[in-house]
């Protein structure tokens, strides 16, 4: 599922033109109209000529583009802004330079999270390596060449990477970290509509080829925090990790139920099985349906879910 900005510069240029002096050659990033003196050069005072005129003389020193050997940047655009490219994958980070033309090292494009690695950048194909190749804080997700990754069946729905991953057994708060550890916009799968629901339905029976009618995995169904010690069978009273509000529902008959839950105990956190609270989620993906559950319990997978691209 994750600008400088350029000043004004101001130059005030400074011309004394004499005629012993030769003009150096520069790169200037405003190139004003060519400038010519009225000195005579056939030795008069040279007091005389001394000024300046916006008249541009047939003879004078005139700026030509089209020069070769001129290394001043075109009067129509001005310098660019090239990044530090070290390995050459046509991605750069900061800082920048400012330069008339390409400096060797640079690239025009800013982005690179690993500028060692030439096989990271953004755009790149993600692969199931445990690292994030294409520069979207997000790792081992879905793309064309990689479809499953560490036991988990890969897949993309509205632009977003989804993670179905089959274990032994796994708490909801392991795999609530177990999502969050691919990157800062995952967390696990959340649902809010039918059709959704159904996609992730034959996602997971896909994984487990069938198996259990009575198998389920978890998702993001949390009891809210104000009802977290409470043992009322509410519906109203749940959300999803990730913080959206449940605005679909697909409980089945009977639940949530709150079993096995004793009013008079208070638990400590969502793994104290001395006191049992069925305050998370799981989703039967046979039978179809969520059903509440104690967090401890051992479940026998998850479902993840990356925020969409904005």
């Amino acid at each position: 599922m994750w600008s400088p900005r350029h000043g004004g510069v101001t130059r005030t240029l400074l011309l004394a033109v004499t005629p012993t002096l030769p003009l150096a050659a520069g790169c200037f990033v405003d190139v004003p109209p060519a400038l010519s003196g009225g000195a005579s050069t056939e030795g008069d005072d040279p007091s005389e000529g001394t000024g300046t005129s916006t008249t541009t003389a047939t003879t004078g020193d005139v700026h030509d583009d089209t020069d070769e050997s001129s290394k001043g940047c075109p009067t129509t655009a001005p310098p660019g802004k090239w990044y530090l490219d070290q390995d050459g994958d046509d991605w750069g980070v900061e800082p920048a330079q400012i330069a008339c033309d390409k400096p060797p090292g640079t690239s025009a494009e800013r982005g690179d999270c690993d500028d060692k690695d030439p096989e990271r950048f953004p755009g790149s194909l993600e692969v199931c390596d445990g690292e994030d190749d294409d520069c979207d804080e997000i790792v081992d997700e879905f793309s064309p060449v990689n479809h499953e990754c560490h036991g988990c069946a890969l897949a993309e729905r509205d632009g977003a990477p989804h993670w179905f991953c089959k274990v032994d057994a796994i708490d909801w708060v392991a795999a609530r970290a177990a999502c969050s550890a691919l990157g800062w916009t995952v967390d696990l799968l959340s649902i809010h509509g039918e059709a959704d629901d159904l996609w992730a339905r034959a996602q997971v029976e896909a994984l487990y080829e069938g198996g259990d009618p009575m198998g389920t995995f978890w998702i993001g169904l949390r009891r809210a925090d104000p009802h977290w010690t409470g043992c009322e069978a509410d519906p109203a009273q749940w959300e999803w990790s990730d913080g959206s509000p449940v605005d679909y529902s697909a409980w089945s008959m009977g639940q949530p139920d709150s079993a096995s839950c004793d009013p008079l105990c208070e638990p400590v956190d969502a793994l104290d099985e001395t006191c049992p609270r069925e305050n998370c989620g799981q989703m039967f993906y046979m039978l179809g349906g969520w059903n509440d559950r104690a967090c401890f319990s051992p479940g026998v997978g998850y479902a993840c879910r990356a925020a969409p691209p904005p």
